[in-house]
Parts: C-alpha cells; sequence; structure tokens
C-alpha cells in the first residue's frame, strides 16, 4: 500500500497528487503547485491567495494500492479523477 496526499481545485475540481503523506512535503511546495495552478482561473490576487491556502487545508491523506496510485495525476493538474481508497 502508498500513501498519497490529493490537492483539490475549490474552483474547477481539478486534482492534483503527491506521492507520500502531508510529513513528506513542505507546506510552501503545496502552496507553490496550488497557486501555480489557480493563476490559470482569473482570480484577483487576494482571491487566489485565500484559495490557495483553502487547497492545501483541505488537502486528503488517502492509502491506496500502487496502481491506483500509478493513475493519479502527480506530474500536473487533471480533471475528471475518479478518486479511490
Amino acid at each position: 500500500m502508498s500513501r498519497a496526499l490529493l490537492l483539490r481545485c475549490p474552483v474547477c475540481d481539478a486534482t492534483h497528487a503527491f506521492r507520500g503523506d502531508r510529513d513528506d512535503h513542505e507546506k510552501a511546495e503545496l502552496l507553490d503547485r496550488a497557486d501555480d495552478h489557480l493563476r490559470d482561473h482569473a482570480l484577483g490576487e487576494s482571491a487566489r491567495a485565500i484559495r490557495k491556502h483553502e487547497v492545501v487545508a483541505d488537502a486528503e491523506e488517502r492509502i491506496l494500492a500502487g496502481d491506483e496510485l500509478d493513475r493519479l495525476p502527480t506530474d500536473g493538474w487533471r480533471a475528471d479523477v475518479a478518486l479511490v481508497g
């Protein structure tokens, strides 16, 4: 079994997965990844700042089988991800 940390965009519901759990990743890394994605949405700077903290605060940790983790978007954001686990 493998661990995954899932970030979900509150605007478009896209998902980005990180291998490991919250302790394996610096908060700044998660905030940067959320901010990079949120720049694609037409949000003002203050709204984007609030949303990126929301994304990180709402991150989900999952325990998954290896093949389930391999299907998650660990290299970018993707919509329509069927979450398992």
